[in-house]
């Protein structure tokens, strides 16, 4: 009776309000993490340790820094740059020693994706952050042609390339470039030379294949540029994982071969010479040139080879 009591008069005293026992939840910005919770610790707190603040990017893949003497945060790249805060520009040690208190913390939390101010939603740690992002779909892509041209999502790339650069792209792993008249084209590179470039976009990669015809000889050389995030920059050796599948074909000859890509640099030649009982045939016939991408794992290769 007494409790009975008691909870009635608590009652009397706030007619028209309720008493919840959680806070409703708060309407997050535009600006705030896309699937994170929306209450004030993730909205306002989190967000704001969890990036570095100079250049936004995760805490997680470089390592906080803070200041001494505001405690401003930033993460170990940017920190490599800076001998005064960016907020009270106090005087710093060059480079600020990280802070491994605040790195530990980060590392256990479920943080957002870089990308998601364009639509992620996936939430990580630090241990699925690296190759989450490497393969997300909403990275956006650099211009593989000229430095500091542009990025655009991989959806876009190839539109971008062709009408800013004028360069064929294709998404596929394989194509096939035929080349017609090619002995009038072949005698004529005795003094000059004709090149081709197409690019081929697969797994977040362009393949840039240059063609090359110049004394008689035609030669195709096939390089990789990787567009999207790299988390470790050293990692990337110079030679990558991906092979290219290289078939000449007329009706007089048919070669085939195969070489090694290089990231950001021409890899071995694939090159075939034209005799001289093609060279004095009365048709001025087309050649075609077969490239396929593929993993250079050497099973894959005698696979490829047999198949085709």
């Amino acid at each position: 009776m007494m409790m009975t009591m008691f909870l009635t008069n608590i009652s009397s005293l706030f007619p028209d309000k309720s008493l919840p026992l959680v806070q409703p939840a708060l309407v997050s910005s535009e600006e705030g993490h896309a699937a994170q919770c929306s209450c004030p610790n993730c909205d306002e707190l989190i967000s704001r340790f969890s990036e570095c603040s100079i250049c936004l990017e995760p805490l997680q893949c470089c390592g906080p820094c803070v200041c001494p003497w505001c405690g401003g945060v930033w993460c170990g790249r940017c920190s490599r740059r800076m001998s005064k805060c960016a907020w009270c520009r106090g005087a710093l040690r060059s480079p600020a020693l990280p802070c491994l208190a605040l790195q530990r913390l980060i590392n256990d939390l479920m943080l957002p994706c870089r990308n998601y101010r364009r639509g992620c939603t996936e939430l990580l740690t630090a241990v699925t952050r690296v190759k989450h992002e490497e393969d997300c779909k909403f990275d956006t892509m650099v211009c593989p042609i000229t430095a500091g041209c542009c990025t655009v999502p991989f959806e876009e790339l190839s539109s971008h390339l062709q009408k800013t650069h004028n360069i064929i792209a294709v998404y596929s792993q394989k194509i096939k470039i035929l080349i017609e008249n090619f002995q009038t084209k072949l005698k004529k590179t005795a003094c000059c030379r004709t090149k081709y470039k197409i690019i081929l976009l697969h797994q977040k990669s362009a393949f840039i294949i240059k063609v090359c015809i110049y004394n008689y000889h035609v030669r195709v050389e096939v390089m990789r540029r990787k567009l999207g995030y790299i988390a470790d920059v050293k990692s990337e050796s110079k030679k990558s994982e991906y092979c290219a599948l290289i078939e000449f074909q007329s009706k007089a000859l048919c070669t085939k071969s195969a070489i090694l890509i290089e990231n950001e640099a021409y890899g071995k030649k694939a090159e075939v010479q034209w005799n001289d009982v093609v060279m004095k045939s009365d048709t001025d016939e087309a050649i075609t040139i077969h490239v396929n991408i593929g993993k250079s794992d050497a099973d894959l290769m005698r696979k490829e080879y047999s198949e085709s």
